[in-house]
């Protein structure tokens, strides 16, 4: 008997081999309600599925780390060295466009700003000076703001006078009213005849005509009234070093390579890059 159990090793109190323990179930399988017997036992069926969710859990954090390494890898990979200058651009005298300076600035891509040589790389590419700002008298000047742009947002076209007519035309009460006018028109000349029968319905669909356009000529006026006042808001005044000295000027008439100075409390007139300064905080929830 001892020679026979030798065959199936030792059984441990704790930590025994899924083999060891399923060759001592197979033996005690005569035993009556082996579910009792083994209740102190480990559960092999159990044991079995959280090693093979183990061993899925680990595939599925190798597969992830293998995407994220190549995922970064790919990132690192791309280099800024692909950008191709527009011949336009090139043509006008510059060797950087706006594409280019708005994917740097606002994507905060540093690699790209290292690549086309840091802040001064930036100002020889847009032919200009950290020091003396832009020359206004040579041939690049004009060229500049054709290639650039303004820095103006596109403003939205005015609304005309008969969308708000038709909007004041929305209103709950003048659709009742609509429909009562209808109403007293079809009744009145029904009874009464025309014109006499008509005189309600008719004063009724005067009286909506005139608050609709008294409605709608002042929400006319209000809205030119502050797309005026809009404007008067966005005439901001910054000064900037051109042809060697400082000088003040609309913001509206700002381009790529100015140098702007900034105090506290200035709005930010544009995208840019900081070229020298201290303790600079902006507020960009305004």
């Amino acid at each position: 008997m001892e020679s026979y159990l030798q065959e199936f090793g030792e059984v441990k109190a704790k930590h025994s081999s899924e083999e060891t323990l399923q060759k001592w179930r197979n033996l005690c399988g005569v035993v009556k309600n082996p579910k009792r017997r083994f209740r102190f036992t480990a559960n092999l069926t159990k044991r079995c599925e959280a090693a093979a969710m183990r061993r899925t859990n680990q595939e599925k954090l190798r597969i992830a780390v293998l995407v994220s390494k190549a995922a970064f890898q790919f990132i690192q990979g791309v280099q800024p060295s692909d950008y191709v200058v527009p011949q336009e651009v090139t043509d006008a005298g510059f060797q950087i466009c706006a594409d280019e300076l708005g994917s740097i600035v606002e994507g905060h891509e540093v690699k790209k700003l290292t690549f086309h040589g840091g802040v001064a790389g930036i100002a020889e590419k847009l032919s200009t000076s950290l020091k003396d700002g832009l020359n206004t008298e040579s041939d690049l000047h004009t060229r500049r703001q054709e290639i650039y742009g303004i820095n103006k947002f596109t403003e939205s076209e005015q609304r005309g006078f008969w969308i708000f007519v038709w909007e004041a035309l929305q209103d709950m009460t003048l659709m009742i009213l609509g429909v009562c006018a209808f109403v007293s028109l079809i009744v009145g000349i029904a009874t009464e005849g025309w014109p006499i029968g008509a005189h309600d319905g008719l004063g009724i669909v005067a009286s909506i005509l005139l608050v609709v356009l008294v409605t709608a000529t002042s929400d006319y006026r209000q809205s030119l009234q502050f797309k005026d006042l809009d404007k008067e808001k966005k005439k901001i005044i910054i000064q900037v070093t051109r042809n060697g000295y400082r000088q003040k000027m609309s913001i509206y008439d700002l381009l790529p390579g100015d140098i702007v100075h900034l105090s506290i409390g200035d709005q930010v007139p544009a995208d840019g890059l900081f070229v020298s300064g201290f303790s600079v905080l902006i507020d960009e929830s305004v």
